[in-house]
Formats: structure tokens, sequence, C-alpha cells
């Protein structure tokens, strides 16, 4: 891991995230971006550095001050980093918030961002949903979610719970990078509802393959019943304590993601446990 992006609204999900995000580059090396983004809707006259290209004014003033009282909050945040071998670039931008995040993410070659999340439900969640959101669903690179009550990011029990027979090795090599950079210990879950029902001897035939092919240590096998997936990963995770979920996720996007719906973003906006989500390749 080389790059993290961490994008900030100085709220405490934000900050919290920050602080996880420091915690990662220490001990993995990387570089850490922060990253802004002020949107102005309706518009789009203003440059990043404060520039206007109309005939100035109130709105030139106000975006002005707007752009000083946003550097100051960014430097408060950077001076709150804990660790002084973390190198720590920040940018302040102009632009749709999804959209800038994940130009960053292509263009910088981003391999994980940290993001904070207040989580959704009801109407909010079914028709406006977040830029978290957003960016679990499309980002290509993994997406760690936290909110700000989800305590020291102390990861010694990860749960990834799995249909265990999808084919991508990538979000294997996620879970095995995090097991190893912190020594822990991994719960394979697979959630048996009505929908999806298989017997334990089958479920745990393919689990046991599943480890085989990737070549997983420690770690336990789990079968855990409950009536809809979402629930049991949560349910399960409140009983192993989990201090990080993994779970894969398929990006569907339009009609397709209307029809089906996200497991992955369900847990983002309900969980109170930091999750990793990554996109299957």
């Amino acid at each position: 891991m080389k790059k993290i992006l961490v994008p900030t609204d100085f709220s405490a999900e934000a900050q919290h995230a920050f602080d996880i995000a420091t915690q990662l580059a220490h001990l993995s090396g990387a570089e850490l971006k922060l990253l802004n983004v002020i949107e102005m809707n309706g518009t789009p006259n203003f440059a990043a550095t404060g520039d206007y290209m109309g005939s100035g004014g109130v709105e030139q003033l106000y975006m002005v001050k707007l752009l000083e009282s946003t550097r100051d909050q960014m430097r408060r945040m950077m001076n709150s980093n804990q660790f002084s071998d973390v190198r720590i670039l920040d940018e302040v931008d102009v632009d749709d918030i999804f959209h800038n995040i994940r130009k960053k993410i292509t263009q910088e070659s981003i391999d994980l961002v940290v993001m904070g999340t207040k989580g959704a439900d009801g109407l909010n969640e079914m028709l406006i949903g977040s830029n978290t959101e957003k960016v679990v669903r499309q980002a290509h690179c993994p997406v760690l979610t936290v909110k700000a009550n989800s305590g020291p990011f102390d990861v010694r029990t990860i749960v990834f719970p799995s249909n265990f027979r999808e084919d991508s090795p990538y979000p294997v090599d996620v879970l095995k990078y995090f097991q190893k950079l912190f020594n822990a210990h991994v719960h394979l879950v697979y959630i048996n509802t009505p929908t999806t029902f298989g017997t334990s001897r089958e479920s745990k035939a393919r689990m046991e393959d599943f480890v085989r092919r990737y070549n997983l240590e420690n770690y336990t096998l789990n079968i855990h019943n409950d009536s809809v997936e979402e629930d049991g990963i949560l349910s399960f995770a409140d009983e192993v304590n989990a201090d990080l979920i993994i779970m894969a996720t398929h990006g569907r996007t339009g009609f397709s993601h209307l029809l089906s719906g996200s497991i992955a973003e369900d847990m983002v906006n309900h969980a109170q446990r930091p999750i990793l989500t990554c996109h299957m390749k």
C-alpha cells in the first residue's frame, strides 16, 4: 500500500477517519493525501486557488474567505497527526465531491480510501444515498468506512463474510494484507439464509476448499443462520466482537443496482464497526 486518500468535511467522522488513516500510513509506510472538495452549485467560475473567472464582487469575496477558512481547518487537521514519519499532502478543490474523489483515485493510483460516514436509513437512504455510498459502489480500490463512535482501530479480529463460491483473488489479497498488517485472527463466515440455504456439510466443504485455494492461515470457519444476510453479518460480528469487517462488492450501478441492491452499501450505512469493502476484480 503506497497511497491513502482521506476525503474530509471536518466532521467528527472525518477526523476519526483521518486518525485511522495516519495509523495505517504509519504501519504501512504509505503516503497520505487529505482532500477537501468545496461544492459550489451553479457557480463553476471559481478555481481552488481562489481565483475568480467572472466579474468579481460578493461571490469572489465569499469564495476567498471560504478557501482561507478551509485551509486553516486543513492545517489544524494535519497538525493533529500523531505519527511524525507519515508524509501528508493536502488539497482543496472546487468540484463535485464524488466525481473529484473518483478522479483522484484514478489519476493518483490510490490504494485505499478512508472515509467517515454518518450512515443513512429510511427514505434518505433509498432516494438520496451518500457520497460515501457512491465511492463504495464505484471505487476500484478498497474503501474503509468508519463512524465517529467506532472506537480505537486496534484490529485483532476480522470478519470476512462470503458465499465462498466467487473465484476472485483480489478481496482475499486485501484480507491477507490487513491480517498481516495487524497480525489479526480471521473469522470466515457463511450466512445461511432461507434464500441461500445450504447444508452445513456442503457449506463447510466449500469453505475448506476456499481456504486451500488461497492459502489462508490463522482463521476459523463459521456458519451463521439468519433470515437476512446483512442482519446475519452484523449479528455474527457482534458475537465475536469483530474489530473490522472486510467484504467484497460487485459494484453494480444503474438499473442492476436498483434491482439487486448492495449488501456492502447496506453494511456501510448500518454497521457501527469499521467496514472495508473491495470490488471483485
